[in-house]
């Protein structure tokens, strides 16, 4: 065995140990392999590097498409991202533009948004104040300004006192 092909064995060996953990995208994969490692005297090229990664692209083993729609999917659904929270997530993990137009993201944050402020948000909707703190943390999460007040507006009139079970003056 050659010194360049035992290279290429140990980086290919290297890469899906890494895979092995969880689904990376082809930047993050070649950023992780090009970082030198204490064991090793110097990292490996960026010609090999991009051979061990054009190899696991054939193999089916890194595929930046399978990458973005499982990460979107759980940052939407773990994380409670809205759409432009998602499509930053996935450009700042290295995924291409051209792929970023073409995944499946949810076009509607309604759902979720009220999920998350009866879940999460309810008692900091009481005043003014709690209710711009709620506005501020899902616009930072990725949500629409529109989806946010129509979600909001919905959500107060179910926070209302007479809508409330634990309301002591609630009757039914």
């Amino acid at each position: 065995m050659t010194n360049e092909t035992a290279a290429f064995a140990a980086l290919m060996n290297r890469a899906a140990a890494i895979l092995a953990r969880r689904e990376h995208s082809r930047f993050e994969l070649r950023q992780k392999l090009l970082r030198p490692r204490k064991a090793v005297t110097a990292p490996p090229s960026e010609a090999l590097t991009d051979a061990v990664l054009d190899r696991l692209e054939e193999l089916d083993l890194l595929n930046d498409v399978r990458f973005a729609a499982l990460l979107a999917a759980e940052l939407g659904q773990r994380k409670g991202l809205g759409r432009a929270g998602i499509l930053q997530e996935l450009r700042h993990r290295g995924v291409d533009a051209a792929l970023l137009a073409t995944l499946p993201l949810p076009e509607e944050d309604a759902a979720q948004l009220t999920r998350l402020l009866h879940e999460k948000y309810a008692a900091k909707c009481a005043d003014e104040r709690g209710r711009r703190s709620v506005y501020q943390a899902l616009l930072r999460r990725g949500f629409r300004h529109r989806d946010i007040q129509a979600a909001m507006r919905t959500a107060l009139e179910d926070f209302a006192p007479e809508n409330c079970a634990f309301n002591p003056t609630y009757t039914e």
